[in-house]
This record gives C-alpha cells, sequence and structure tokens, in this order.
C-alpha cells in the first residue's frame, strides 16, 4: 500500500444498504453533500443479504473460498453495526448505523448520511480511549483521525470490547499491510552495535507478530524475519537523517533465541510510522494488562521456561526431574493463567506466556 494524494473517485457517490436508506443524504470525502447514487461497493453487500441461504458444507466452503466482491474488485473485509460519531460533527451525539470496510476504504452510513473515509487519509487509530466529550455514550471506542482535503477530522466508532478490538486490528492491518519498509535487523545484538544494512521489505501485521516477508532481490543472508510481539521489552520512535531527509525511525527491543536484539525499521511515510507505533503499543498494553496480575511460582515458572525452550519431544517431566503429577498441576496452573494453550502436553505458550519468559530472560541478562 502507497500514500496517495486524496483523490476524487466514486467514493462521493457511496450508496448506503437497503436498511439505513430511507431519507439518505450522503457525504463527500471533501466534506460536502452529494446526491443518492450507486456503489459497486455497497451493491456487493446488499446482494451479499439478498442471496438465498445454503446449507451445511456447501455455504461453510464458500464462505472460505470467496469474499463477495465489488466490480470494481473491492472485498468487504469488515460489516457490523454500531454507534458512532462521524466526521468531526459539531454535535457529539451518536448515531447508530452500519460500518463497512473495503482495503480501500471506511464507510460510516446511516439512514441519513454517509461518511467515506479513504484508508489513505487515516493519520492515526487510538483503541480504548474515550474522548471525553462521548464518555457518557460509549464503554468502548476506536477513534479514527484521518485528513479531508487540508483538515483534520476524527470519527469515533463505539461498541464492545470485542468486537472493537476486532475491527481495530483489522483497521490497522488495512492500514499498514504491504507497505515498503526500510529494515536494519539486527541494529544491536544485545549493547553490540552491528553493522548490518538496511534493506527494503515488505510489512506486515498478525495480532501476534509483525513479519517481514522480504523481497525478490534478497540475498540469501536477508531473508524474511518477524517480530514477535510477546517478546518486545522497549521500543522507541526516534529521528534520524536517512538519505538526507529526516526521518522517523521506530527502534524495538525483542528477545530472541535467548538473548536482547534491537531491530530498526522505518517508511517514507510519518503516518504511516505514527499508526504502526500506536499499534505496537496497543498490543503491547494489551499482553501486559493480561499477566499484571499473575502470580507464578517459582516451579510452575520453570515448566513454562522448560516448555519455551524445549521442543514437543523432550520428556518435560524428566528433563525439570518432576513427577507427572506434578507436571500436571504446574500446567493447570499455567492454563488457568492463560499462559499455555491446553492443561496438557502437548502445548504451546500463549503470547501472554512468551512475554514471562521474556522478561525473566531478561532479567538474567541485566
Amino acid at each position: 500500500m502507497t500514500d496517495e494524494p486524496h483523490r476524487q473517485t466514486d467514493a462521493s457517490t457511496l450508496e448506503p444498504p437497503d436498511d439505513v436508506r430511507d431519507g439518505e443524504r450522503g457525504l463527500r470525502t471533501d466534506g460536502g453533500t452529494a446526491s443518492p447514487g450507486n456503489d459497486d461497493l455497497l451493491e456487493a453487500y446488499r446482494q451479499q443479504k439478498e442471496e438465498p441461504a445454503e446449507d451445511g458444507e456447501t455455504a461453510e466452503a464458500r464462505k472460505r473460498k470467496e469474499l463477495r466482491r465489488s466490480k470494481n474488485g473491492e472485498s468487504i473485509i469488515v460489516d457490523f453495526v454500531a454507534n458512532f460519531v462521524a466526521g468531526g460533527d459539531a454535535t457529539f451525539e451518536p448515531v447508530k448505523g452500519r460500518v463497512l470496510m473495503s482495503e480501500r476504504r471506511l464507510i460510516l452510513a446511516t439512514s441519513r448520511t454517509k461518511t467515506v473515509v479513504p484508508i489513505t487519509s487515516i493519520f492515526d487509530i487510538a483503541v480504548g480511549q474515550v474522548p471525553p466529550e462521548v464518555e457518557e455514550f460509549f464503554d468502548y471506542t476506536v477513534m479514527v483521525g484521518y485528513i479531508v482535503g487540508n483538515r483534520r477530522r476524527t470519527t469515533v466508532i463505539g461498541g464492545d470490547r470485542e468486537t472493537i478490538e476486532k475491527f481495530s486490528l483489522l483497521l490497522f492491518r488495512a492500514t499498514l499491510n504491504g507497505s515498503t519498509t526500510l529494515v536494519k535487523h539486527p541494529a544491536k545484538v544485545g549493547g553490540r552495535v552491528m553493522d548490518t544494512p538496511k534493506r527494503k521489505t515488505g510489512l506486515h501485521l498478525d495480532y501476534e507478530s509483525v513479519v517481514f516477508p522480504g523481497n525478490d532481490v534478497l540475498g540469501e543472508g536477508d531473508g524474511p524475519f518477524e517480530i514477535d510481539l510477546a517478546s518486545v521489552i522497549f521500543f522507541e520512535v526516534i529521528e534520524r537523517t536517512i538519505d538526507d531527509e529526516k526521518r522517523l525511525v521506530l527502534s524495538v527491543q525483542h528477545v530472541e533465541n535467548g538473548q536482547t536484539v534491537t531491530s530498526e525499521m522505518s517508511m517514507a511515510s510519518r503516518r504511516k510510522m505514527n499508526i504502526l507505533g500506536r499499534y505496537l503499543r496497543l498490543i503491547y498494553h494489551w499482553i501486559k494488562s493480561d499477566v499484571r496480575d499473575v502470580e507464578i511460582e517459582e516451579g510452575t515458572l520453570e515448566v513454562l521456561v522448560g516448555l519455551y525452550s524445549t521442543g514437543s519431544d523432550v520428556d518435560l517431566a524428566s528433563l525439570l526431574e518432576l513427577e507427572d503429577a506434578e507436571l500436571e498441576h504446574h500446567l493447570g496452573e499455567l492454563f488457568d493463567d492463560n499462559l499455555v494453550t491446553g492443561a496438557e502436553l502437548p502445548c504451546e505458550l500463549t503470547p501472554q506466556g512468551r512475554f514471562v519468559v521474556n522478561e525473566e530472560i531478561e532479567g538474567v541478562n541485566v
């Protein structure tokens, strides 16, 4: 995805779904009003609702194999009903409508208005921070900052926590996935500065990691790599001169193979760098919050570290000199604290479990 100057497209003639069309008055992306018209993305949504339901495995298979696409190739990747304050209106009273999103744009449609936000115009995504003006209406929100012409505007979407968090992750991905990124990995190993050349690569967000898939011209030593977000110890955004240009650089310290590694990444777009920093802070906060009140006994922690350090084919009870019943007890405690995926072997560490182990490793390294 590349940053493009804002252009007038068919977004100014988008038509809301049938269930929010009565008394329609559209909003152009430049803030003006638009007469009702046809829109491929929303037409695809209507066709999806009108198609007869299929039974059993046939319907499930179809859902897995294809997404409903509009004539211009857009896919509906988000569709839910929510309360929102759209477009920085003077009134902060929320309205109920439908939230739709494709890879190109976010659409908030009510029976009277329609707000269209091109994905490339989004400069900020703030999750869980309910603005004072609307805190009496919402328990949990995502605030989206975007630019219309030369004006900054905001939209606040509220709902239950699970829905808003899922939507937010999809919005982060739509905004950042595919971005060209300049990466130096590793920039440091422990306290030692590495002479690693910078290279251009792509970027892909997963819930548990940021993946840099590489490109076709990378050499054998410059393959893909990823940063496990549960392994992050510290990160900061600093400003550096790159190719005679002032750029923001995200410096991330994380644990890799039992040692502290620093990776640095930069994108030409300061807008995207701001959003990437938001994403890391958000996921780091989520994971850390989940383990804030977890207290682990020494024996249980040893089992967690053992799981982290060994493969599934290792006899963990023998390695740790534990009776099977003792191991079972420790696994049960780890599972109850959401640190492992199961209460018996084989199981894996959750992001929260990896976070705990990496903090332990970092404490030893210090």
